[in-house]
């Protein structure tokens, strides 16, 4: 299983109140990191819906909050595709800041036709690059 590292920095306007990231922000957090894999394999997501008509959707998610992140910190968000079948593909986040573990996640999606909106097996082109 190959494991990625995406890192970014805390911006100011990701934070709520008390200056602790908003719980609202790691589903980005998690966008980010699949765009950044899906770039690395040689289908960014441009690429994916002009030469495969295919768009990648989302149908669960879930996080556990375990530390508070801050403005400034930088997030290294370590993640990896857990499971695939002919249909649905898992990831599953780890997040840090430093050594420290913050938040853990999971995403679950599946391809759909980009003009008929149905669910498509994920294309031969992009399961061979996701082994």
């Amino acid at each position: 299983m190959m494991v990625l590292e995406y890192l970014r920095k805390v911006n100011f306007y990701e934070t709520d109140a008390q200056g602790i990231v908003h719980h609202s922000n790691y589903p980005r957090y998690f966008e980010e990191a699949r765009g950044y894999y899906l770039e690395s394999v040689g289908f960014p997501y441009p690429k994916l819906r002009e030469q495969l008509n295919v768009d990648v959707v989302l149908l669960s998610l879930s996080v556990e909050y375990l530390k508070p992140v801050r403005f400034g910190d930088t997030l290294s968000i370590k993640f990896s595709l857990v499971q695939s079948d002919s249909y649905f593909f898992k990831f599953k986040y780890d997040v840090f800041v430093e050594s420290s573990l913050c938040a853990v996640g999971e995403t679950k999606h599946c391809c759909i036709n980009r003009e008929n909106r149905k669910v498509i097996k994920i294309p031969k082109e992009l399961k061979e690059r996701m082994k």
